[in-house]
This record gives C-alpha cells, sequence and structure tokens, in this order.
C-alpha cells in the first residue's frame, strides 16, 4: 500500500485499517502507530512540500472514537537514509532554499475507551518497568538508532516495538500489527513474553520473517507455537469500505504523478521489482542546453552539464536535432534536484546514444564541477580530450 496509490487514496486505505484497529482492539488499551513526515517530491507532485500525514491519522483515528493521547518524537541517530533523500537538499550553501533533512518520526499514541481487561497479580508482577525505563519510556523524545534498509523499506529497530510492548501492555497479551514487514514486532513480542498476531500482504518477505523470529531453528522454541496462515481472496470492494467510513479524506490539490517515484533508485523493495525494461519518454521541448520538457510535463535537467553562452544556440540545435519528439529514457545519480526543484538525469535516446555525454564531446557544453556525481570524471576526461 502506498506507491501505487495517490496521496488520497493512501490515507483513506490507511484509515480502513486503523478503523479495523478499533474494531478489535480491547477497550481501554492503546494504539500505537510509527508515522514519519513525507516529502512530496517536486517530480511528481509538482513542487516542494511537507505533508505530515499524523495530521490526517489523529483526525480520522478521533473521529471513530479513539482518544488521542499524545506523541513521541523518535530522533533517529543513525547513518541509514532517511525519508528527506538527499544528505545536502535546497540551496546549499546559501540562504532560504535550504530543506530540513527529516531524521525523525513520530509514534502517536492512542486509547479506546472503557476498562480495560482485568489483569492478575502474577502478570502484573512479571510486565513491571524499573525505574530507569520508566523515565527513559514515558517521555516525549526518543533517542536511538534506526534500522538499515536492507531488505525492507519501512524497517524500524526491535527497540521501538519493545518500549511500546512493555509500556502498554502485559505479560502474557496479545500485540497485533496490521503491517508486520519483516516480522521485528513480533520478534519483540516473543522476546518480552506476549503473544502476537501480524498481517502482511507481500508474500517476498515471509523469508526474512522466517529468518528473523527463527523459524528453521525450531529447537530455539521449544515453548512457542508458530502458525502461519494464508489468507484466501476476499472479494472486498475497498473503494465501497472508504465510502461506508465517518470521515473520508478529500485531498484539495489534485497531484500529477508525473514519474514513479520508484524509478528514482532504480526498484522498489517495497514490492521486490526492479526495472528491466526503460520506460520512455518524448521530448516535447528544449528550452536550454541543459533544461528539457518531456511528453508529461516533466522538466529536467541534464546532469553534468554546463551552459558555455557563445555555444547555446548549437548546443540547443544540436538537442533539436537528436531527441526533440524522440523516445527517451532517463537514469538517475544520488542528487535528484537542483536548486530549483529540476529533476537532474542522465538522458539517452532509445537506442543508448548517452546524450549528457555527446554534449560534452562535442565542444558544445562545460562540464558542471559544483558537485558531485557518477559520471564527473568521465565527463572531465571526455573534455580534456576534445
Amino acid at each position: 500500500m502506498g506507491f501505487n496509490d495517490n496521496y488520497e487514496e493512501y490515507i483513506n486505505n490507511l484509515n480502513l485499517v486503523w478503523n479495523e484497529c478499533y474494531r478489535v482492539l480491547h477497550n481501554g488499551c492503546r494504539l500505537c502507530i510509527n508515522i514519519g513526515d513525507q516529502f512530496a517530491r517536486s517530480v511528481y507532485y509538482g513542487r516542494y512540500k511537507v505533508i505530515p500525514i499524523r495530521t490526517e491519522i489523529i483526525k480520522f483515528c478521533e473521529s471513530i472514537g479513539f482518544d488521542y493521547m499524545g506523541a513521541i518524537i523518535w530522533q533517529k541517530v543513525t547513518t541509514c537514509n532517511t525519508t528527506g533523500g538527499a544528505t545536502v537538499m535546497g540551496s546549499f550553501p546559501y540562504p532560504r532554499n535550504g530543506i530540513l533533512k527529516i531524521d525523525y518520526e513520530f509514534i502517536l499514541i492512542f486509547k479506546k475507551y472503557g476498562n480495560a481487561p482485568k489483569i492478575n497479580k502474577e502478570m502484573k508482577e512479571k510486565s513491571k518497568l524499573s525505574q530507569e525505563e520508566w523515565n527513559k519510556y514515558f517521555t516525549g523524545h526518543w533517542n536511538f538508532p534506526g534500522e538499515k534498509q536492507d531488505k525492507h523499506l519501512a524497517m524500524f529497530p526491535e527497540e521501538l516495538p519493545k518500549r511500546l510492548i512493555k509500556m502498554f501492555s502485559f505479560v502474557g497479551d496479545t500485540i497485533l500489527d496490521p503491517f508486520l514487514g519483516s516480522g521485528t514486532t513480533s520478534l519483540a513480542a516473543k522476546n518480552l513474553h506476549r503473544n502476537s498476531i501480524g498481517y502482511e500482504i507481500n508474500e517476498y518477505f515471509l523469508p526474512i520473517i522466517k529468518e528473523k523470529l527463527g523459524l528453521r531453528q525450531r529447537t530455539i522454541f521449544q515453548d512457542e507455537t508458530f502458525e502461519i496462515i494464508k489468507q484466501e481472496n476476499i472479494n472486498t470492494d475497498f473503494k465501497e469500505e472508504i465510502k461506508k467510513l465517518l470521515y473520508i479524506f478529500q485531498d484539495p490539490i489534485k497531484f500529477d504523478k508525473k514519474i514513479d517515484p520508484r524509478k528514482l533508485s532504480f526498484g522498489s523493495k517495497i514490492d521486490n521489482s526492479y526495472s528491466k525494461r526503460e520506460i520512455y519518454y518524448t521530448v516535447k521541448e528544449v528550452i536550454s542546453p541543459k533544461i528539457l520538457i518531456l511528453n508529461n510535463g516533466l522538466k529536467i535537467r541534464l546532469l553534468g552539464v554546463k551552459e558555455r553562452p557563445e555555444k547555446n544556440g548549437g548546443a540547443i540545435q544540436f538537442l533539436k536535432e537528436k531527441a526533440l519528439g524522440q523516445k527517451v529514457f532517463i537514469k538517475f545519480d544520488a542528487i535528484k534536484h537542483d536548486e530549483e526543484n529540476n529533476l537532474l538525469c542522465y538522458l539517452y535516446l532509445s537506442n543508448k546514444t548517452f546524450l549528457n555525454a555527446h554534449l560534452i564531446k562535442n565542444d558544445l557544453v562545460e562540464v558542471d564541477t559544483e558537485f558531485d556525481y557518477k559520471y564527473k570524471s568521465k565527463f572531465l576526461q571526455k573534455r580534456m580530450v576534445k
């Protein structure tokens, strides 16, 4: 869920999940949601902005009866990728258009109204927190490293569910994770002597879950029982289910996604798909030796290309003759956008002619040396040879 949805669909599909969580949750118990702000990339949303997904989650959860109990800000002390993308973003080193690195996430806490199930004294004693744990957990800011994103797009460290499980459940309780992913929540629950139920719609993650929970090493888990249930296909019209919700999110801004965000990193970990065939566009307009507009309205900037004013006419004519109206495909580097939010890319004709390199080879442009990128050395060599 997410990549194939627009923002409105994404939020309303999430709301179906929260609605089910409310239905199955015991009175007096907690729903904890880990969510981060997201960049609305100009490449497919028209402009940079930060989307505060948490605000819609809070609005919906309160509308169905949850009490909002506050949020914990998790500062991810980490070197792994953050939601914000590039290490240096915006107008660096100049003021005004710098962009905050989103190296934090929120943990939203909700309570279902009513009296919680009775807990016997033995379970209470087994579930006690130390004073040190209490002071560390029940605070508005947490600081611990994030998880390296190598197998699942939204992995989090075991420390996160461990804290929440100890804070809001007793030994023997059942923990539900509707987005099980790599199985971290179930692992934390097992280690804390709780039961757990997890849902994961992507079957690709099943081997990862089995490995994390040690299902291939049965001797370790002699006292535990694990069951994997594959749900049969259900004939549910989710659009109709959304219509039944007490609150339906309607996005005031209709975004036009010009390019699949998965292509910015050559494949998606969330759906295990890596592009084997290029996506082709056509060049609609050549604005300058480095700026072009594609048939879907996307404005691109040729990475590594710096204009030579005295050669601009020749460079533009070269691009028009080679690329205007032609099928092209684009590839990306670590830095995705310039200070004006143009998408930085390498441009290729369908026959794999590398247009960035040919502009340099034909002495029509200079090599941009203001920042590092994959083909910088190659471009400089072509310029020197010329």
